[in-house]
């Protein structure tokens, strides 16, 4: 904040200083043409000497107080820097040997809290996070975030402080924040809780009900395909319920954005969820549901007459994944493959040469 109003005075020092250059040229400028067309003898000459001083006076200001400010900037970095290195100590020393804090918990030191809060894991961790909430600062956050009218700066950075702290009272309001008119505040509560969903160990109802407003949120088209695919990927095993709920839904778009968060996961926990895709009318849908299995490198048997039909399908991107799936199906489909060989697109003949290649049956066939 200090290094923030440093530079702000010596932004309107300078603007102070260019403005007055700017008049001292026009005021020269001026005097020059009236002596061109009103000759004025030694005393325009007299003012252009004057204004060629004045401006280069200010220059020789300007200078040195832009040298003051860069050497002031330095001094408050060193000083930053410092206090952060000795609150580093001092907080693990606390965290770890059980040492008293030598001073109340400033700013700096709530900083230098909330990024080990998020490097370290256990119960370290979690005395930290309690430690925000006891000298007030998980309070001080939640309260600016209540307020209505709070600049969108102040509030983007309480959103990515709670995003570190990762606390359940903070829960509450960053679902409210999943509403703010402002696209960038929401976004960034969509990962703030996200994150904090993912990491912290929920009951069953709480995990629920987290679940359920993200699901609102999400399905409102508020956000983009790639934070949506973050927030899922954030929330790991916790979004399970949610990845069911968006697959379920009627959206193709958020099943596809689900689908490739679950191939990127090799996961097999939705399989149940994921085959009856294979047949829906979005070719999207059924090529990212034929990826999922196979990256998952487990299909279900049921899905074996689904990936047999798909290796038929008109869209060579939902053949493709077909042939990539079909290597885990027994019997492998070799007559299918073999003709595939023939397909109009270079990808499908490549996998399908290749699954041929990975069976001794296929090999033979080829040779």
């Amino acid at each position: 904040m200090t290094s923030t109003r440093s530079l702000l005075r010596f932004g309107v020092l300078s603007l102070t200083v260019s403005v007055t250059l700017s008049l001292l040229i026009v005021v020269t400028g001026v005097v020059l043409m009236v002596d061109h067309w009103t000759p004025l003898g030694d005393r325009a000459w007299a003012a252009v000497t004057f204004a060629a001083l004045a401006a280069g006076l200010a220059c020789v200001v300007l200078a040195g107080l832009q040298f003051v400010q860069l050497a002031a900037s330095l001094r408050a970095a060193r000083r930053i820097a410092a206090a952060e290195a000795r609150w580093t100590e001092d907080l693990l020393a606390w965290a770890y040997a059980d040492v008293p804090l030598p001073c109340p918990l400033n700013r700096v030191g709530a900083e230098v809290l909330l990024k080990l809060r998020d490097s370290l894991r256990g119960s370290v961790s979690d005395r930290l996070r309690d430690l925000y909430a006891e000298t007030g600062w998980l309070t001080e956050d939640l309260r600016r975030l209540a307020l209505p009218r709070l600049p969108i700066v102040a509030r983007a950075q309480a959103i990515e402080r709670l995003a570190l702290l990762r606390h359940p009272l903070a829960l509450k309001a960053l679902d409210r924040e999943l509403g703010h008119p402002h696209p960038e505040v929401r976004a960034l509560a969509l990962l703030a809780l996200s994150r904090s969903v993912g990491r912290l160990s929920l009951s069953r109802r709480e995990g629920l009900v987290q679940s359920l407003a993200l699901h609102e949120a999400i399905t409102r088209g508020s956000f983009s395909f790639g934070q949506v695919q973050e927030a899922l990927s954030l929330l790991d095993d916790a979004g399970l319920l949610l990845c069911r709920d968006l697959l379920a839904g009627k959206n193709d778009r958020l099943k596809v954005c689900t689908l490739e968060v679950l191939a990127r996961r090799h996961a097999a926990d939705l399989h149940g969820e994921v085959v009856p895709l294979l047949s829906s009318p979005n070719a999207e849908v059924r090529s990212a549901a034929l990826k999922v299995l196979h990256l998952s490198g487990l299909v279900p048997p049921a899905a074996g007459e689904a990936i047999r039909a798909l290796l038929r399908d008109p869209a060579p991107f939902v053949q493709l994944n077909a042939v990539l799936a079909s290597a885990h199906l027994n019997p492998p489909p070799l007559e299918d493959l073999w003709t595939l060989l023939g397909a109009p697109d270079w990808w499908v003949r490549r996998a399908a040469a290749r699954m041929l290649l990975a069976q001794p049956d296929g090999r033979t066939r080829l040779m």
